[in-house]
């Protein structure tokens, strides 16, 4: 429930295209989880492969680069994730050097009872009904996964 008392939704969505043939969209979802752990879940991202299931693997390069395998279209593709921005429990920025993923950021917002509403922003090449549904199902699979799992300590 929201400061004026209505029902919040458990997702929401938006995408729309740009002139260059880039497409901007964005996904929120609630999780029963406090900021703190679903900040720190998601900033491992060496585990991103468990819930953005086109992604093979994840490897860290230094503090702000990682390495990534992704397989689209029976074909396997490289590219490297830049950290352009962190601030601890409420956002993420990056962008990547691949034809796939374009920018990215996902932001962390304390809700009531210790749970989240993590919102993730892409810009992307992909089409925007292949968009919203990418970014709706890579959000609820991290949701079955971080309130499955136990606390971060």
């Amino acid at each position: 429930m929201n400061i004026n008392g209505s029902q919040r939704n458990d997702s929401m969505q938006t995408v729309k295209s740009t002139p260059n043939g880039v497409r901007a969209g964005h996904q929120s979802i609630v999780v029963n989880a406090a900021p703190a752990d679903v900040y720190e879940r998601w900033s491992r991202l060496e585990n991103f492969p468990k819930f953005i299931k086109p992604l093979q693997s994840v490897q860290r390069i230094d503090d702000t680069h990682f390495s990534f395998t992704t397989l689209r279209d029976g074909r396997e593709q490289r590219g490297v994730i830049h950290i352009v921005l962190r601030i601890p429990e409420r956002r993420i920025a990056w962008w990547t050097i691949s034809d796939d993923l374009g920018l990215g950021v996902v932001s962390f917002e304390p809700g009531f009872n210790q749970d989240t509403e993590i919102t993730l922003r892409i810009r992307s090449i992909f089409n925007p009904s292949t968009l919203s549904r990418r970014l709706e199902e890579y959000l609820r699979n991290f949701k079955r996964l971080i309130e499955k799992s136990e606390p971060t300590v």
